[in-house]
This record gives C-alpha cells, sequence and structure tokens, in this order.
C-alpha cells in the first residue's frame, strides 16, 4: 500500500493502513538533497577501503569513475573485502546519525510509536550487489532477531532506499496482514547464516512486492514477513533500514526510567533491551529533552564501544551468532 506523506508524520489515513496491513510505502519522504550527505559519506568510505585494498595489492583501482550506484558492483569482483568492511552498523559517521535523527523520519515514528522515541540499535547499511551469493534475503520477521519480551510492541523498521529499489534489483517482499499472530518458528538459512521461517511456520496468504523510489520509504512492523531477491542488475541496490521504538519499551539507552516503563529484571522476564547486543540511543523527548543524543562523536562512541550481549537463543541455535547477520 503506498501512500504520499505529509510533512508532520503519517496521517490518521496512513496510521490505519499501516496498523491493518503491516506495511506502508511512504512517497516522497525526501529530497535528493536530504539524502545527498549520506550518499557522500557512504561513496567516500568506499573509495577510501578500496584505496587501501588497492595499495595491499588485493585490487586493480578504486573505480571511483563508476560512481555510486556502479562503484562497488566493479569492486566486488574482485574482492568482497570492501563490502564486507561497510555491512550492516560499521559505518556512524555524522551523516549518517543525522539522517538517524531526520525531523522528517521521527515526525513518522513518532506516529507510529509516540513521543518518547528510540533509535533502536539496529540501524543497517545494505549494499545489495549484482549477482551476490549473500544478496538474497529469505522470509523472517525481525522479532525472529529480538528478545521475545518486545513482540507484542512495535519496533518500527524503516527501510530507506538510497537508489530506486526495483523487482530487478532485490526491493523487499512482504505477506500483508500477517503480524497480528505470534512470531513463526524460525531456523537458520545455510549456506548465509540468515534467519529463515521455517518451512512448517511460514504464514499463509499471497506476497506483495514493495518497489520504493528514492526517497521514499517502507516501513514494517517487526513481525511483518518480508524478503527479498537477488540483484540481477548491475548497479548496488543501496538501501538502510532504521528502527525506532518507544522509549516504554525495554532500551539500552542511559536514560532516566518515568513510571510505567519498563526496567530490567531477570525475575520477570524484562529484558535490558529488545535488541541487547548493539546501542540504543534517546532521539526525540518532550520530557526528559536533557537525555536526547544530539553529538554525532556520542552516536560513534556508542557504536563503537557498547558491550555486545547476545540476544535470547529463542530458536536453540546456539552455534550461529545470529544477532549479527540481519538482512533485507
Amino acid at each position: 500500500m503506498t501512500i504520499t506523506s505529509t510533512q508532520t508524520g503519517l496521517s490518521p489515513q496512513q496510521q490505519e493502513t499501516f496498523l491493518r496491513e503491516g506495511y506502508l510505502v511512504v512517497e516522497d519522504l525526501f529530497t535528493d538533497a536530504d539524502l545527498q550527505p549520506v550518499i557522500g559519506e557512504i561513496n567516500e568510505e568506499v573509495t577510501r577501503r578500496a584505496g587501501e585494498a588497492v595499495s595491499a595489492g588485493e585490487l586493480s583501482s578504486v573505480f571511483a569513475e563508476a560512481g555510486f550506484e556502479r562503484q562497488l558492483t566493479l569492486i566486488s569482483r574482485e574482492t568482497d573485502k570492501v563490502a564486507r568492511s561497510i555491512w550492516n552498523g560499521i559505518l556512524c559517521g555524522p551523516a549518517i546519525f543525522n539522517l538517524i535523527r531526520h525531523p522528517k523520519l521521527l515526525d513518522v515514528a513518532e506516529s507510529l510509536c509516540g513521543p518518547e522515541l528510540i533509535a533502536s540499535s539496529v540501524y543497517r547499511l545494505r549494499p545489495k550487489i549484482p549477482h551476490y551469493g549473500f544478496g538474497a534475503v529469505p522470509w523472517h520477521q525481525d522479532s525472529g532477531y529480538f528478545e521475545p519480551y518486545c513482540d507484542k510492541a512495535l519496533v518500527l523498521t524503516v527501510w530507506l532506499p538510497l537508489v530506486d529499489a526495483t523487482p530487478e534489483n532485490g526491493c523487499l517482499e512482504v505477506i500483508p496482514r500477517k503480524h497480528q499472530g505470534e512470531v513463526a518458528a524460525h531456523t537458520t538459512h545455510a549456506p548465509t547464516g540468515y534467519l529463515v521461517i521455517r518451512e512448517d511456520a511460514m504464514p499463509q496468504g499471497p506476497s506483495v512486492l514493495a518497489p520504493v523510489r528514492k526517497g521514499g520509504a517502507l516501513l514494517l512492523t517487526n513481525r511483518t514477513p518480508h524478503a527479498s531477491g537477488l540483484n540481477t542488475t548491475d548497479i548496488v541496490r543501496w538501501s538502510m533500514d532504521l528502527r525506532y521504538q518507544s522509549a516504554a519499551l525495554p532500551t539500552n539507552a542511559a536514560i532516566p526510567r518515568l513510571d510505567g516503563e519498563s526496567v530490567p529484571s531477570p525475575e520477570r522476564g524484562v529484558p535490558v533491551a529488545c535488541y541487547p547486543p548493539e546501542a540504543d540511543f534517546l532521539v526525540r523527548s518532550r520530557l526528559r529533552p536533557h537525555a536526547v543524543v544530539t553529538d554525532p562523536a556520542e552516536f560513534q562512541r556508542l557504536r563503537t564501544t557498547h558491550q555486545a550481549r547476545p540476544v535470547t537463543d529463542r530458536w536453540r541455535l546456539t552455534d550461529t551468532p545470529f544477532w549479527n547477520v540481519r538482512g533485507q
């Protein structure tokens, strides 16, 4: 379901659609100018790391002339070291931080999660490289990676393409209206290590492709089944997925807790966070604005110094560090 965005968050119609369908495509949320700082920051890192690979004799060229959409394609034909070095939440520069806390995004997140807003630790950069073996991501629900305590709450995914996401380059596919029940049983997907919904637990119903133009976003609940196919084009399907939740839920953000908010308690089964391995932070607040993180250096410190804790091994996959391999 696609609805054009407003400038002040989601309309009641958009909220109703999202809650009913489990997903929503919001078009024209950002301008090219809004996204260019992030694209420039990523491009600079790719070129810098490619230069190191050239110096090490692992790569013939940085391929800078190929531009943002094709540079990593050419690099990855010779080595996947550069792609792996920026995958997931490794990059944490000022432009990425400023995108996570962009007012347009926070307005959308507040519409669904409330005004006391946590930026979940699970932010990811996704370069889906053409014909790359780890590019296709099997059917899963994000809650499969989270603490079970948070299953019935909303941990909002904002899936944000930095190029047009199409069926040909591996846009997401969702199964609408299957987010109200229990989290399906998952297992590991060989050889990628991703979690995948078990065949005998797969939600029944037609799936829907969800292409998103650059500047738009796909919103998902943490229980919406989704997957993505291979990129069969010659450009990288660059995307980010950002997550937001109410500060009332378990969080490891360093904030004063308010009455009624979840406080970690092993006796009551309350975890330290919905996703303990990485650091949450408060990104918007009316009641404790002094605790909002506004400094890019603090964001970088949180990303690089947080002591990882594995999530509950709800699927008994003790041999797989599965909280490290999330993908879309």
